[in-house]
């Protein structure tokens, strides 16, 4: 049995069906009550409960063969999380833990990436005490991130980026194929740290891939500072001042700097297989019904 947490998140939709269709017994965990759905598309097992709560994190772990790690989304409490369900997965006799990280988590001037900096220490000591496999995936900028429907009804493509800023994008079900490759063979990736960056771009990029599929132009966007709380308000609404802070970190380093990594890791890793952004566009263009323009 799998378990995998923070299950109903962005990245939660996208990998827990996809490991589902390929075979694997799933149990998930969220504090979202909305986990539940899970079970309509073949999920064993749902597990309401928050992270930072000892006997919800013994009962999502009894039982369990390997964790992907999901962590949270902007919370001060993200470190502690993870240091509790690797603790929790040791305590169970869990066999293999993936913790889903972050492109280059060193980048400490981002506080999350602070944060995962200390959950993949953590894991490394008491992995090494306890002898429990473990494995890291840092991934760069999701493919989802990027909202296809929108962004062609509004012709235009928001960023809080300089439009030149050059960033590695990945598709999380590229990810998920990397975990299945992982938990197929837990010896073989044990203690293992791999980068899973693939496609490189920068939003003017971005946007003009955006428009050759769509057919429509999307015009790149620069949103200035005093404008932000307009177009991502729910940095600017959580219930204590991490979330904000958070963003205002992401921010200054996306003003300083490029987040763009090497692809030769992640390509290794799936034989060449990975997911362009353009077939993402294409996937999405069509799941709203857009014309797609295939390329010539």
């Amino acid at each position: 049995m799998l378990l995998v947490t923070c299950a109903n998140g962005q990245v939660g939709h996208r990998i827990v069906p996809y490991l589902i269709e390929k075979g694997q017994d799933v149990r998930v965990m969220d504090i979202n009550p909305k986990v539940e759905d899970y079970k309509k598309i073949g999920a064993k097992e749902v597990i309401v409960g928050n992270g930072t709560d000892e006997a919800t994190l013994d009962k999502a772990m009894k039982g369990i063969d390997a964790v992907v790690y999901l962590p949270p989304l902007f919370t001060y409490q993200e470190a502690k999380m993870g240091k509790m369900a690797i603790d929790a997965a040791i305590k169970a006799g869990v066999k293999q833990f993936i913790d889903i990280s972050v492109l280059f988590p060193l980048l400490d001037n981002n506080l999350q990436h602070r944060m995962k900096t200390e959950v993949e220490k953590y894991l490394m000591y008491r992995g090494w005490e306890s002898h429990m496999l473990w494995t890291v995936l840092q991934p760069a900028g999701y493919h989802h991130n990027l909202y296809v429907k929108p962004f062609y009804e509004s012709g235009e493509l928001p960023s809080y980026s300089p439009l030149d800023q050059v960033i590695s994008m990945v598709d999380a079900r590229d990810e998920a194929d990397v975990v299945l490759k992982v938990l197929a063979d837990p010896e073989g990736y044990d203690k293992g740290v791999f980068a899973l960056a693939n496609e490189k771009f920068s939003l003017r990029q971005v946007a003009a891939l955006m428009s050759e599929v769509t057919g429509k132009e999307i015009k790149p966007v620069f949103v200035p500072k005093d404008k932000l709380r307009d177009y991502w308000p729910n940095y600017f609404l959580g219930s204590d001042s991490y979330a904000e802070e958070a963003f205002w970190h992401i921010y200054d380093s996306n003003q300083r700097w490029d987040w763009d990594g090497n692809s030769k890791e992640l390509n290794w890793l799936l034989d060449g297989k990975t997911r362009s952004l353009r077939s993402y566009f294409e996937e999405e263009a069509k799941k709203a019904g857009i014309p797609v323009h295939k390329q010539n």
